[in-house]
């Protein structure tokens, strides 16, 4: 069933240039778009039964998963240098240490995408 139908009724207001701002920047740093930002906000403070759509942050995030994106080209780039120095030189100890910075940093980048990816109720 599409949105439209499920919620009839349309609600709209205006608001001056520093409060789109604030309500832009807020929804940023929730990852959501402004509206179901401000929807939620709206559901919660009227006690409302009915339940917002469900956010798809992969979505909302597109920015911050695009710059996981180069990250994780760039560690692609590097494990082929850590790959080319170790076909050269099989006893470096250093490439033991490499390899497990760079374990940890794709960690922590597997970590963040699926934050951004999770599906959450935005109310």
């Amino acid at each position: 069933m599409c949105e439209k139908n499920r919620f009839p009724h349309l609600v709209a207001f205006r608001v001056d240039e520093p409060t789109h701002t604030k309500l832009t920047t807020v929804a940023e740093v929730a990852g959501m778009p402004v509206g179901i930002w401000v929807r939620a906000l709206v559901l919660k403070a009227v006690d409302s039964q009915m339940r917002a759509p469900k956010v798809r942050r992969a979505a909302a995030n597109t920015v911050q998963l695009h710059a996981i994106l180069e990250e994780l080209k760039a560690q692609g780039r590097n494990l082929n240098q850590i790959a080319r120095a170790a076909n050269a030189n099989p006893g470096a100890a250093q490439i033991a240490a490499d390899v497990a910075l760079m374990r940890a940093s794709l960690e922590a980048l597997i970590s963040c995408i699926l934050d951004l990816l999770r599906i959450e109720d935005d109310a």
